[in-house]
């Protein structure tokens, strides 16, 4: 079944969503950032329809679209009120599959995309996330960015553009989801007149190999001028989507460094004052994505934050989660997961992840449950599994000058390297 209905009649609107199995992951080398081109050109409009016009027509619905790409999907989303569902179903399908994949909007469109990554240089934290996720996966497809380098870009016509749609997008598979003021029996009734023909949606993921952390500790330091706040990444490998251990370390990070009464935010925060956020996060997919923590200090705390926060990560893989601790979290994400599902587009969303992404459908129906039943042990026991405090890539865009000897006297340090903030 590949259309999924949550219907819902407190407001007269509903939410539409066509997802494929496709993202960036399917770039070919050296041609990052063909996925995202892809799917903001589709979104320009159809043929027969300039972008204005299209644009013009949406409006005149009372729609809004949008087509979002990550790492393994590529999803059409659009909102409309119910009485115009049906003009926006025809005009979305025009988009997906009469696009008009023009040459002169893809020549702005390319434009538009290498003044993003000139843009997103001034963004420190956008800027070390995206360098810690290189330095930790290498050559690795999950270090890619989604938006790719000056360099692939410039490797990406139109041409190109327009084949990765007929293989992945025209002739490739899809699910629906629609969610909101309408019966399922409706809801199909206007796929089928509108939709090319629904069948088995068979996911595309490809054969990755497995990721692997680089031993020992790594530090890189992104110079970039008259920095007086540094942006610090501490991390190393986390899980994969079905990894039996999956639920205990969530458990166990969200009490480490996933509240605010977490000991990583009220060490670092609470009592010296060095960051205002202090978190940690645990990404997961079909191989093992990152575990990370994050602070922002002052450059000159910055070494003395990173030092504190290698200890505090060796006292919660050494001794674990105390049982208050672990009460709390449990508490904290049963209680937090209501506004995971609590409006029909929100629901409908985890069933297409399901669906998808190839996420277990009992971590969907079951979540509660299967937070409420991870014991101490079973927490303590993953993260000593999973989290390795020895085999750490640490992330800080600084002005290096001012900070590279203190990152030198790091304990247990394998190598320092400095690199240009605007570096390929």
């Amino acid at each position: 079944m590949s259309l999924f209905v949550e219907s819902s009649d407190v407001l007269p609107l509903v939410d539409l969503e066509v997802a494929f199995p496709v993202g960036s992951l399917h770039d070919p080398a050296g041609k990052e950032g063909l996925a995202q081109l892809t799917g903001h050109l589709m979104r320009r409009g159809p043929r027969g329809l300039s972008q204005e016009r299209f644009e013009d027509a949406l409006a005149a619905l009372g729609a809004r679209a949008s087509v979002e790409v990550s790492m393994r999907s590529t999803r059409v989303r659009a909102t409309v009120l119910r009485r115009n569902l049906e003009p926006l179903l025809a005009l979305v399908a025009r988009m997906i599959w009469r696009p008009a994949l023009r040459s002169a909007d893809y020549a702005k469109l390319r434009r538009q995309a290498q003044a993003s990554l000139t843009a997103r240089l001034d963004d420190d934290q956008t800027l070390g996330a995206l360098r810690f996720r290189r330095a930790l996966f290498g050559s690795h497809p999950y270090g890619r960015t989604l938006g790719g380098t000056a360099a692939s870009l410039a490797r990406i016509d139109v041409d190109r553009v327009r084949g990765f749609y007929r293989r992945h997008i025209e002739n490739g598979d899809f699910i629906v989801g629609i969610a909101g003021d309408v019966a399922e029996r409706d809801a199909r009734s206007l796929i089928e007149a509108h939709f090319p023909a629904l069948g088995v949606c068979r996911r595309q993921d490809r054969k990755l190999r497995a990721t692997r952390a680089r031993r020992g500790r790594h530090v890189v330091i992104v110079d970039k001028p008259e920095r007086t706040q540094t942006q610090l990444f501490i991390g190393t490998l986390g899980a994969r989507t079905r990894d039996p251990k999956l639920f205990p370390l969530i458990v166990s990070n969200t009490a480490f460094g996933g509240t605010f009464s977490g000991p990583l935010m009220q060490e670092i925060r609470g009592v010296r004052g060095w960051s205002y956020g202090a978190y940690s996060r645990l990404l997961h997919s079909t191989q093992r994505d990152a575990w990370y923590m994050w602070t922002a200090p002052a450059s000159e705390y910055s070494a003395d934050c990173a030092t504190l926060q290698l200890e505090l990560l060796e006292r919660w893989v050494e001794r674990g989660v105390k049982l208050t601790e672990l009460k709390f979290a449990q508490r904290y994400l049963i209680n937090s997961h209501c506004f995971d599902r609590d409006t029909p587009s929100k629901r409908l969303e985890a069933t297409m992840d399901v669906e998808l992404l190839g996420i277990p459908r009992r971590y969907v129906d079951e979540h509660d449950r299967l937070i409420a039943g991870v014991t101490r042990a079973q927490a303590n026991e993953a993260t000593r599994a999973r989290i390795s405090p020895r085999d750490l890539t640490i992330v800080v865009v600084a002005t290096a000058a001012e900070v590279a000897s203190s990152f030198e006297a790091l304990p247990g340090l394998a190598s320092i390297e400095i690199v240009p903030f605007d570096g390929t």
